[in-house]
């Protein structure tokens, strides 16, 4: 079947035409356009059951969230003690008891029509188009999120998953769970799961999503003073990029610069080689420019000696640099202390068209040097990237959800989140080893696997016992372990966080915030309810 990156209609060439009324092709065509690649969507399935005979308007299902039943009413309704009364006319059945009744027997049909899913319950809602809002309380037999009004086409995606997490949080049937429910149900229907092209589909897609909205923003450097923020996985390292590209393509000398060294190697592996293009970490390359003296790096080198010495050094011996740029571009500007930035201004030509252009993430400040967008004079230009199109949808979702990530795109799924739980070190080391077997047997590529860790002593401990290395170590055989902070602005298509009970939201965002596809937290459950991941779920199910 054909995946077009959104939610995968069976049979794929089902004739909207067909249904019943101009709200039902509504509502399929929200589902189809607007859910993420890892749904399915079933248009007007029809059931023979013993008692009667069943039809239903839209079957959605996917491998982590599991099945629902949508129906979809257009009457102008009205709630009269609570009953639905539409404007004209009576209503035979009431639209919760049918959507009710279908889930029910969708629900023993499946449960027949295959072992696998002996034990699936299946959710259910009722879909009014024409109702623009509610006034006054739903009957108790119905919750808020079963009944969605037409605000249900503002976001789809987040009507459905706050359906499907509304009692059982979400159902892991597989991609076997959905293949059942579609040969159940569209017997003449076959899906085919590759994991390897599903990650190379995902990674292609929010590149491409990536492009469209960074490019719009490339032309701000006509102005001499540019800053754009940012939250994680916007496009703000694509966009440093394009700002050199540009620069360079005008016959400027380019500085490209961030703080970390990993990111730094990474700009320099994208950046076009070019004699004109400065780039790498900003303390690697200050000791390049002429004019700065050498200055030895002890191998047991810390923060504080960065922090203390070499930023001393800098500092003493700036005045003597006799480089000079047209151009200066920082990205992961809140890494940066103002007096950096400061020295930075210092090196653009002055008989020039000289431009300062910095990309910022404040809520990923973890080193706290004191920059703050808000102390920029008004000559600054300023702009925002406001979605997120590094993660998939299924990971960016979580991160809006709980740690006032950027918008997520409705773009495609991946892997998810998962939670193993560790209360202490031991139990993290196994947990982590457990992760690495199951990530290996699915087919990912090792050097786009990370182990993130909130501290050095875990760090080290995993290194150690599971045979990980640094990111310079990284390769075909090695899969990376490292610091949250050390690997901020990078990408994996995995990660897995080690944090403890007082981890900080904000290195839970910066570390979770690398994954494109997939991520793990291993973490005591008390880190895995802030973010949704284990919910207290109670009440009958279907």
């Amino acid at each position: 079947m054909h995946n077009r990156g959104v939610g995968l209609l069976v049979p794929d060439d089902f004739s909207l035409r067909t249904l019943a009324n101009e709200e039902e092709r509504e509502v399929v065509e929200a589902l189809r356009d607007r859910l993420s690649d890892d749904w399915v969507v079933l248009p007007d399935v029809g059931m023979v059951r013993e008692q009667r005979d069943h039809q239903i308007d839209v079957v959605i299902a996917h491998p982590r969230e599991g099945v629902a039943v949508i129906e979809v009413k257009g009457h102008r309704v009205q709630l009269r003690h609570g009953q639905f009364v539409p404007d004209r006319g009576y209503l035979p059945v009431q639209p919760h008891v049918q959507a009710r009744a279908n889930a029910y027997a969708l629900r023993d049909l499946l449960r027949e029509a295959d072992p696998t899913l002996a034990s699936l319950k299946v959710e259910y809602a009722t879909v009014f188009p024409n109702t623009v809002d509610r006034r006054g309380g739903l009957p108790p037999e119905i919750k808020p999120e079963q009944f969605m009004t037409s605000t249900f086409f503002d976001d789809p995606a987040d009507a459905v998953d706050r359906l499907l997490c509304l009692r059982w949080g979400g159902q892991d049937i597989g991609t076997d769970g959905v293949e059942a429910v579609v040969r159940a149900l569209r017997p003449d229907a076959a899906l085919d799961f590759d994991d390897g092209a599903r990650i190379r589909r995902a990674r292609q897609r929010m590149d491409e999503l990536c492009d469209q909205r960074v490019r719009a923003l490339e032309t701000l450097d006509a102005n001499r003073r540019v800053l754009v923020t940012g939250g994680a996985g916007s496009g703000k390292t694509r966009l440093a990029l394009g700002w050199a590209r540009r620069a360079i393509a005008r016959g400027e000398r380019v500085l490209l610069t961030c703080y970390n060294d990993p990111l730094g190697e990474l700009l320099v592996e994208r950046a076009a080689a070019d004699a004109s293009l400065v780039v790498g970490p900003f303390f690697a390359v200050c000791r390049t420019f002429d004019g700065m003296p050498p200055l030895e790096t002890p191998a047991d080198a810390d923060g504080t000696w960065w922090d203390t010495v070499a930023v001393g050094h800098l500092h003493s011996h700036w005045p003597r640099i006799a480089e000079r740029f047209d151009t200066v571009i920082v990205d992961e500007t809140q890494d940066f202390s103002p007096a950096w930035l400061s020295q930075l201004e210092h090196l653009l030509r002055r008989d020039g068209t000289s431009r300062m252009l910095l990309v910022a993430d404040v809520a990923q400040g973890v080193f706290q040097r004191g920059f703050e967008p808000g102390a920029l004079d008004a000559t600054w230009t300023r702009a925002e990237l406001v979605d997120n199109c590094r993660n998939t949808f299924d990971i960016a979702t979580m991160l809006r959800r709980h740690l006032d990530g950027a918008a997520p795109l409705a773009g495609p799924e991946g892997r998810g989140l998962r939670w193993r739980p560790a209360d202490d070190v031991d139990a993290a080391v196994v947990a982590v080893g457990a992760e690495i077997d199951a990530i290996e047997s699915e087919g990912y590529d090792t050097p786009r696997v990370l182990v993130a860790t909130t501290t050095r002593s875990t760090r080290d401990r995993l290194r150690r016992e599971l045979g990980l290395g640094k990111w310079e170590q990284r390769d075909e055989h090695t899969i990376v372990c490292e610091n949250v902070q050390r690997v901020k602005g990078l990408e994996f298509d995995v990660v897995v966080l080690v944090a403890d009970a007082d981890v900080s939201d904000l290195l839970l965002y910066v570390g979770l915030s690398r994954a494109l596809v997939g991520s793990c937290l291993v973490a005591p459950p008390s880190v895995a309810m802030r973010l949704g991941v284990a919910v207290a779920v109670d009440g009958p199910g279907v």
